[in-house]
């Protein structure tokens, strides 16, 4: 998109690198280095057409907004790629002929609510049946927290993120739609975007932790995978983890739930403990790691 301000595109990417870190879905490091060596260059235009090259190859979709504030949506480039029990970060770039300040919304038939509250206390709630249970295995998430702005900016040209879950492994389509309102979406179902997600199987990994003398304890643990995404997903952990630091705590005996892959792990029981960093691979096949 030509003719996009340079500053402003420059300050919402360097939110969005933030934010990835916040959710614990790193950019890739050579993604980052390109954005930050462009700060240097003095030509705007070109500046500007960098960072969406450089940006759009990670896009899941890409959502544009005409004048009359419809919005259709296309798939980007970026492989869809989910992992089961767990979530996954992707970024979506907006074009935004309109200059629409209202939330970005995306739902899916795959991330209905499993059962259907009444709307009177004489309508009882129905129940999804079995069959059409098994069809909703999408959660999908829109994170708004700062450093990310609820609202679009305006811009022509922004780059927003959507997280999504799957409950189960394999093949798996879903059909994404996009809106900025009621009323927004395009005709023909050009707001709608089927999706065949390919989820990588997980599983609980059992863990063995002992303290210096040998007895079960408990402690904190970082896990990356190679390419520094943190598990669980911070952003979308449920107690007794917490969002706000990367590490969650187990004990001798408890569990975590990864997918495939080699991940580094980092342990320690607090200030007065050194910290252990191994790498350790899941496989088809786990035992504890110690």
């Amino acid at each position: 998109v030509r003719g996009v301000a340079r500053q402003p595109l420059e300050a919402s990417v360097q939110r969005l690198v933030e934010a990835m870190n916040f959710l614990g879905e790193p950019l890739p490091e050579n993604i980052v280095k390109e954005l930050q060596m462009l700060r240097s260059d003095t030509d705007d235009a070109r500046v500007a057409a960098s960072i969406q090259s450089t940006l759009d190859a990670r896009c899941l979709a890409v959502v544009s907004i005409n004048p009359e504030s419809r919005v259709k949506v296309a798939a980007g480039p970026l492989e869809p790629q989910l992992i089961e029990k767990g979530w996954r970060s992707f970024l979506i770039k907006v074009i935004n002929e309109a200059g629409v300040t209202a939330p970005l919304r995306c739902s899916s038939p795959q991330a209905k609510a499993m059962a259907r509250g009444s709307t009177s206390a004489a309508e009882p709630k129905i129940d999804i049946t079995p069959a059409e249970a098994d069809r909703r295995w999408l959660d999908i998430a829109v994170p708004v927290q700062e450093p990310m702005l609820p609202n679009l900016s305006g811009l022509e040209v922004e780059y927003r993120v959507i997280q999504l879950y799957s409950r189960d492994a394999g093949p798996r389509e879903a059909t994404l739609q996009f809106d900025v309102g009621q009323g927004t979406q395009d005709l023909g179902f050009r707001s709608e975007l089927p999706v065949l997600f390919r989820a990588l199987p997980s599983q609980a990994v059992p863990l063995s932790i002992r303290d210096h003398d040998g007895r079960p304890t408990t402690c904190s643990l970082l896990i990356q995978d190679r390419l520094g995404r943190v598990y669980p997903n911070p952003a979308r952990r449920l107690a007794p983890d917490f969002f706000f630091h990367p590490q969650v705590y187990r004990a001798d005996g408890e569990t975590v739930t990864l997918p495939e892959g080699t991940y580094r792990i980092t342990a320690t029981r607090g200030p007065e403990y050194m910290p252990i960093s191994f790498e350790y691979t899941v496989s088809e096949q786990v035992d504890a790691p110690k």
